[in-house]
């Protein structure tokens, strides 16, 4: 494994320290209550994925996780199933973005994933594990939350994409 495509270089690790940092500040720029909060931080982990891949997506946003816990606590404890979904997270935007065409289709595909798998199906069954509250009691208010943030996720990440895909900021390196 000693390929270039397997060795992570100082310039990576600097621009996935500098995604990882804005992706801590875009978690504290959030607003609204906890039923509908709309929060940023999805660009940065679409940034990893669209740079790095999915293996160093994942693992980018794994560090990113434990940082944020350990650092910027947001009132609740450090949960590894929320850990498992910023894994679960990066591996899907690095899978579904990076080297491809940018497009409405792909984003919204990706997006989707990250809102059925991760943030309804994952995250849904680690705060039913953390209150013992029943999963559908917890699953049918997240539905219309996560209808809302599949519409506005898709919009603003795709701007973003196509704008680095058409600026000199489209690789790294």
């Amino acid at each position: 494994m000693n390929s270039r495509s397997s060795v992570i270089s100082v310039q990576e690790v600097t621009w996935m320290a500098l995604l990882i940092a804005l992706q801590m500040v875009l978690a504290k720029l959030s607003f609204g209550s906890n039923t509908l909060k709309v929060g940023f931080s999805f660009i940065a982990i679409g940034l990893l994925g669209y740079y790095f891949g999915p293996f160093k997506a994942a693992i980018a946003n794994v560090l990113a996780d434990v940082i944020g816990t350990l650092i910027l606590p947001s009132g609740g404890s450090f949960f590894i199933g929320f850990t498992f979904s910023a894994l679960v997270a990066g591996a899907i935007y690095g899978f579904m973005l990076y080297n491809r065409k940018v497009s409405v289709w792909r984003t919204f595909v990706t997006v989707l994933l990250i809102t059925v798998i991760v943030n309804t199906g994952l995250n849904t069954l680690w705060i039913h594990m953390m209150t013992n509250v029943p999963y559908v009691a917890l699953l049918v208010p997240r539905l219309a939350k996560e209808a809302f943030s599949l519409v506005y996720q898709t919009g603003l990440l795709y701007i973003v994409l196509k704008w680095i895909d058409n600026s000199k900021f489209n690789k790294i390196g």
